[in-house]
């Protein structure tokens, strides 16, 4: 079946929410119940790099388990809120020696532009079972949630 809205994997999503009522509705503490969460985005003056942070509040380190879902755009802000096919692909690796941070390279299309917005699965969402880039370091069954940034 196609276009299903239901998840086969019944264990992950009842442990999500396990971990979520505990935290939240019990007030338990030190559960972690969420994936990470972007906390800054800083990109360099030439458009060539930009830096992603996560918020220390959800996770003291991040999985980068593989360098896609990113995608930045830099046809102007009113373009990019509304038109779809100008965002292009761009490529995540890790810092190191900085925990929350990865660094995206500017797409080639954006050199000497200036980027105006940058998403993560915006496309993919859903993406494939357990395949997103980013998951929490402290529980790697807590992917980060779709987000979308203009600048």
């Amino acid at each position: 079946m196609k276009n299903r809205i239901h998840p086969r994997d019944k264990f992950d999503v009842g442990y999500r929410l396990s971990q979520a009522g505990l935290a939240v509705a019990y007030g338990f503490m030190n559960i972690t119940y969420q994936g990470p969460i972007v906390a800054n985005v800083a990109v360099s003056s030439d458009s060539t790099k930009i830096n992603v942070t996560y918020s220390s509040l959800v996770s003291s380190s991040i999985e980068l388990r593989n360098p896609a879902g990113f995608e930045v755009c830099c046809q102007g802000k009113d373009v990019c809120s509304s038109n779809d096919l100008q965002w292009v692909l761009t490529v995540a690796s890790r810092i190191p020696g900085a925990p929350l941070t990865i660094s995206l390279r500017g797409h080639d299309s954006c050199t000497s532009k200036t980027i105006n917005g940058i998403r993560y699965l915006w496309r993919e969402t859903p993406c494939l079972f357990k395949e997103a880039a980013v998951y929490s370091g402290e529980d790697p069954d807590l992917p980060a949630p779709p987000y979308i940034q203009y600048f």
